[in-house]
């Protein structure tokens, strides 16, 4: 429509501007003392938008309106008389004249009145510009001819078309050479009218096939619904642009997925999608690989504690009471299997297990590693069970003890690893959402009273947790689940807390060392030991963030100690580290940061482990220790005497001391077995070059009797009990009973 009207208007002013020169030269012949018709004629031609020129049969100007003296750069008078071919670019007034001269003889044309030229070229300004003008020339009368030139200038015009098509060609350029997917898309059918060569590398078609057809053949119909809601957004005008995830489909059949970016643009009338399609399949997996890694067990597969509470708690909001049972499982006596046979096997069977257990869950059902050898299962009352005997499919109410059953008649089997043939049992505890608003923290925690329930019965066995039973109760709020969960409260707050038990030289009487005990000041239950917490905390996975403030916080009381002149100052700290710690690798690091924090050197550091801890794994352990003593700080051998093959490993570990555990020490001056022990002791470690340290020292004869052997050092209530700094500064003159 816009199109038609710039047409009539060309027309019409084409119409005014011939018929006004008619008037103009027919006045100048016939009428020349008619000056108002003359300013009639002067006021049109003025009033056009175009340049109008008059020429005579020589080509110059007799008039022209006042466009032409703007668009020339030029006055009336200094056009008047002058060729307009002087006028034309040297560079378009051969191609100006031949189309003139050819208009003049164009006889036949002229009959019909249909004679005249148009081209495009640039007319000389004054200055020495030029501009792009539009001529259309239009011969007239016969008796006196002349020529009418109608100008129009187009630079802007000319300018923005070139633009235009930089642009185009810039976009094709960019288009097919783009590194990801690209295609336009016609709405109005969603035909491709044109890809590129990635999205055909992408998809595996022949870049040609791709053409004319339609985006939709190509997206997996599950993804068409999303799409389709975005382009009627950008059909109703609310958005002009989008972008969505989707997949799309390889020729092979194999999925896609692809980040799609579709913005609309019109091209000659015609609406285009703009579609990027970028290939994002290894971002995708990339990301479900570590939701996965986030949510599941890495050696069994199964869902992982985290994983199970927040889907345990979701299922608690929709159900009912008594639809819900969580099943806690412990496998028995499985820490024999690891000691005795090694991680490998353990992890072997924890695998098997899992795998039995899978395979004889229901659907509905959920299966979970919680942590070591343990497993949670929730049973939904909703979905069917199978009878046992007729196997027919029924509804009935829900029944972990059947559930249960079935777990443990799965492990009945013996099961066999790398030759050995192991008979594995486990003891389960399980309990129902009794009442309205229970959490699945709550659920377990009494679940897993339960299972220890069913172990104290004799393991093997099946618990339910009974609410009406007190002392059920009672281990229900000291179970380790629970204590584990306000462990994990603990080290968020103050309430695990560093007391320090001296180590004196037996030669001296001073103190030397200051071995660092972890003790937890409970809100409820008081000051804990670690007995009550430590074997909980291995299992949860604490070790390392217990072993960590423990050493941060020694250290930072060392420095204070310092700072203020105090004789402890001077005291070298002994701390205990365990086999998590032992192969985290990040203990190295940790170490020389809390060192470097603190402002302690680590000549004043020593680490104790004990000999299970070292002979866990035994290369392991050398490559760790030996990271350590590079850094400057001391190791000792905890509970000498008490582990496996003592002698055997002990030069492979650089080591400085050995402490004699206390079992030995109690009955030294008193039992001769226990005398002999500690003396074969001493006399070995000072062979190997060893600092000797006796712990659990705590009477006169005792002491005695470890000084008469020439043990360096001694630990034990006969000289102190482990206490808070504060206390032990308390201590500072007490005699030492020598």
């Amino acid at each position: 429509m816009e199109f038609a009207g710039v047409v009539v208007v060309a027309a019409s002013s084409l119409a005014a501007v011939l018929a006004a020169v008619v008037m103009f030269r027919r006045l100048r012949v016939s009428v020349r003392d008619l000056s108002a018709a003359h300013d009639d004629v002067r006021r049109v031609l003025d009033g056009l938008p175009d340049a109008v020129l008059s020429l005579d049969a020589a080509g110059a100007i007799i008039s022209a309106n006042e466009r032409a003296e703007e668009l020339t750069g030029r006055s009336m008078d200094e056009l008047l008389g002058r060729s307009f071919i002087g006028f034309v670019s040297v560079e378009d007034r051969d191609d100006i004249t031949d189309r003139w001269k050819r208009l003049r003889l164009d006889v036949d044309a002229a009959a019909d009145g249909r004679r005249s030229a148009s081209a495009v070229f640039e007319l000389i300004a004054r200055d020495g510009g030029s501009n792009l003008v539009e001529a259309s020339l239009h011969p007239v009368g016969d008796d006196e001819p002349g020529t009418v030139v109608i100008l129009r200038d187009v630079s802007d015009r000319e300018r923005t078309t070139e633009a235009l098509e930089a642009a185009r060609r810039r976009f094709q350029q960019a288009f097919h050479s783009a590194p990801t997917g690209m295609a336009l898309v016609r709405l109005s059918d969603n035909r491709i009218i044109d890809a590129n060569q990635s999205l055909a590398d992408m998809l595996d078609h022949p870049r040609i096939e791709l053409l004319g057809r339609s985006i939709r053949e190509i997206t997996h119909p599950d993804d068409l619904r999303i799409a389709a809601g975005e382009r009627a957004r950008i059909e109703l005008g609310i958005d002009n642009s989008y972008r969505i995830e989707q997949r799309y489909i390889r020729r092979d059949g194999e999925l896609v997925w692809a980040r799609t970016q579709v913005a609309v643009t019109e091209e000659d009338g015609v609406e285009l999608a703009i579609t990027h399609i970028e290939d994002i399949s290894e971002q995708r997996r990339a990301a479900e690989q570590l939701s996965h890694a986030a949510t599941h067990d890495s050696l069994t597969e199964l869902p992982n504690r985290a994983s199970i509470l927040a889907r345990l708690d979701e299922l608690l909001l929709t159900a009912g009471v008594d639809e819900v049972a969580v099943l806690f499982i412990d496998l028995d006596n499985f820490k024999i299997v690891n000691d005795s046979l090694g991680h490998v096997v353990g992890d072997e069977l924890l695998r098997r297990v899992a795998a039995r257990f899978r395979s004889v869950m229901r659907t509905g059902d959920v299966l979970a590693r919680f942590g070591g050898d343990e497993f949670v299962v929730f049973v939904d009352g909703t979905p069917k069970e199978p009878d046992d005997i007729t196997g027919e499919v029924r509804l009935g109410p829900l029944d972990p003890a059947k559930v249960a059953q079935r777990l443990q008649r799965s492990l009945h089997d013996v099961v066999e690893i790398d030759g050995h043939e192991l008979i594995v049992s486990a003891s389960f505890g399980y309990t129902t959402n009794a009442r309205v608003g229970i959490a699945a923290s709550e659920l377990l925690r009494d679940a897993d009273a339960a299972m220890y329930r069913a172990k104290a019965a004799g393991r093997d066995r099946i618990a339910r947790f009974d609410v009406a039973d007190e002392s059920m109760q009672r281990d229900a709020v000291n179970s380790p689940l629970r204590v584990a969960s306000d462990l994990r409260r603990a080290l968020a707050g103050d309430e695990i807390v560093p007391y320090f038990q001296p180590i004196v030289d037996l030669s001296s009487g001073e103190f030397t060392k200051l071995e660092v005990l972890v003790r937890w000041l409970h809100p409820e239950r008081g000051l804990l030991v670690p007995d009550e917490f430590l074997a909980i905390a291995e299992t949860a996975g604490m070790m390392g963030e217990i072993g960590e403030r423990m050493l941060r916080d020694a250290l930072a009381q060392l420095a204070r100690w310092r700072a203020q002149g105090h004789p402890y100052g001077r005291c070298a700290l002994a701390i205990n580290l365990d086999a998590q710690q032992l192969g985290d690798a990040n203990l190295l690091s940790m170490v020389e940061d809390a060192l470097g924090t603190s402002g302690i050197e680590a000549d004043a550091l020593w680490f104790e482990i004990t000999e299970t801890t070292l002979l866990t794994d035994v290369a392991a352990a050398t490559v760790a220790l030996r990271d350590l003593r590079g850094l400057g700080v001391h190791l000792s051998v905890d509970d000498f005497g008490t582990g496996y093959s003592s002698l055997t490993y002990l030069k492979k570990f650089p080591v400085e001391a050995i402490k004699i555990d206390r079992s030995f020490v109690n009955g030294l001056g008193i039992e001769v077995d226990d005398s002999s022990i500690v003396d074969a002791v001493i006399r070995l470690g000072h062979s190997l070059g060893l600092h000797v340290i006796a712990e659990g020292v705590e009477t006169p004869l005792q002491l005695t009797k470890l000084r008469e052997l020439g043990a360096n050092s001694g630990q034990g209530y006969l000289f102190s009990r482990p206490v808070p700094a504060d206390m032990l500064d308390a201590r500072v003159g007490v005699d030492v009973p020598f």
